[in-house]
């Protein structure tokens, strides 16, 4: 059911066996299933059911360091999350993701991928997606994986019917965590501040900090600086090692075979593990996005230019319409986890909770540039080889240069700040994600991912927060 917020009393005091914190796809599932296995919850949002430019406001922060986002645009506070403006594309991480990276330090996660494999089903449903994650070796070198698209699902709209009428799940819209209140390293209550100024508490068992890739960090932050460094009591890593998934366009594909080739318009590649180990890179992919030539003939001459023999052998096509061109885009490759990487507290700003803004600290390493150029250039090699086509690089990677900064953005996708680890002196939670030092606190989303990986987040957010769910019911039974 939806809270009356506005109608309780300042001071209230509300009370439930699990108090989740954000809406967005690790929240929001992390709360519904839980109320589906009989357990009483209550969800703060700090947005409402819909999108304003006042509550929004309140997401903005600094970036200092390299190019981004403006931070108010890259995060959405509404029922739903940044759910509300996903695109939906869907691959669970590689199982060496969760290994040590044999070259770099501060790789790996403290559980395997068959810590999360039984969870994968239940996600897909989640997602509305097939459990279907094809792949096939092109060259001893290179693969090609299948992503599966979500609708995409909004989990505010997926889940409004049972916010409104479950008797287990009570929502609290427009309410924002401002404090927990500690006792003997344990959280006895949330404190949250409503749209209108007034104050109320939530008494809770178990709480579960779901509030995004930068608030996350924000609000720890703040509120062990507020308790004197009671909360987080080891904080050396709280909001650091703080990754994206960046991505840029390398090139283009003009390949021989027709548009079986694609996959709803789209191809994905990416180097096996023996060679990237080889290399010294991290993982990345090559997202291929179809771009139909309006003619063969305007395909086989530019092939003529840099791939002669190809072209020649194309020659014979001049009377049909092939849909043969490509872009390739390099398609989010794993940042390397660096302490420098972090989400710090702006002392000079606040914002209408009285609660310092985000500051990011962003730049990209030499390693991040090495990982771009050598796969996309092994990538065109690897094509090349196996006779699938040709790939006309961009200079500034044909070249091993610089990236260009116009060239180099992110994907929205916030990663680390309270990474998982096995000890307090490596990262904020353990791996059930309880906060190293606390009885019952939780944190959930991308902010507990030690690396990143290639693939987009959402799916592990979503196995990680149905492994919580079950987590929290077994500590609660």
């Amino acid at each position: 059911m939806l809270v009356d917020v506005p109608a309780l009393e300042s001071g209230a005091v509300l009370r439930t066996r699990v108090c989740v914190i954000g809406s967005g796809p690790a929240g929001m599932t992390t709360a519904v299933t839980l109320a589906k296995k009989g357990f009483d919850v209550i969800l703060v949002e700090a947005g409402g059911r819909h999108l304003t430019g006042e509550s929004q406001a309140q997401f903005a922060g600094e970036v200092v360091g390299d190019r981004y986002y403006d931070l108010s645009f890259a995060r959405l506070r509404m029922l739903g999350g940044t759910s509300n403006h996903w695109g939906g594309f869907c691959a669970p991480l590689d199982k060496h993701d969760f290994e040590p990276h044999p070259h770099f330090p501060d790789t790996g996660w403290p559980i395997a991928r068959s810590n999360l494999d039984p969870y994968l089903g239940a996600a897909c449903d989640v997602l509305e997606i097939p459990n279907r994650f094809e792949e096939e070796l092109v060259t001893p070198s290179l693969r090609r994986i299948q992503f599966q698209f979500s609708p995409p699902v909004n989990f505010g709209q997926k889940y409004d019917e049972f916010c409104r009428n479950s008797d287990r799940l009570r929502v609290c819209l427009t309410s924002a965590l401002i404090d927990f209140e500690l006792e003997d390293h344990a959280i006895k209550r949330a404190v949250v501040r409503a749209a209108d100024g007034r104050e109320f508490s939530i008494d809770a068992e178990c709480f579960v900090l779901c509030a995004g890739g930068i608030e996350n960090s924000r609000l720890l932050l703040w509120i062990n600086q507020q308790s004197e460094g009671r909360l987080v009591q080891d904080s050396r890593t709280l909001g650091r090692y703080w990754m994206e998934h960046p991505h840029a366009s390398v090139g283009d594909f003009l390949l021989e075979t027709g548009p079986e080739f694609f996959d709803n318009g789209r191809a994905f590649f990416l180097l096996t593990k023996q060679a990237q180990y080889d290399m010294g890179l991290l993982n990345a992919g090559m997202r291929i996005e179809e771009q139909a030539y309006g003619t063969t003939k305007g395909l086989i001459a530019d092939l003529l230019c840099y791939a002669p023999e190809l072209g020649e052998r194309l020659m014979g096509l001049l009377d049909k319409n092939l849909v043969c061109g490509a872009r390739v885009r390099s398609s989010h490759w794993e940042q390397e986890p660096r302490f420098e990487n972090h989400v710090a507290l702006d002392s000079t700003k606040q914002d209408d909770l009285g609660i310092p803004r985000a500051k990011l600290h962003w730049k990209k390493s030499e390693l991040d540039r090495r990982t771009l150029v050598r796969t996309a250039t092994e990538f065109a090699r690897q094509i090349a080889n196996s006779e699938l086509g040709r790939v006309r690089l961009v200079d500034w990677v044909a070249n091993d240069g610089p990236i260009a900064p116009q060239q180099f953005m992110g994907a929205w996708h916030h990663l680390g700040g309270t990474r998982m680890s096995d000890s307090p002196d490596q990262g904020i939670v353990d791996p059930n994600l309880l906060v190293h030092g606390t009885r019952n606190l939780y944190v959930g989303g991308s902010s507990v991912f030690p690396s990143g990986g290639f693939a987009n987040p959402t799916l592990t957010i979503v196995q990680l927060s149905l492994r919580l769910s079950d987590e929290i019911e077994r500590r609660l039974s």
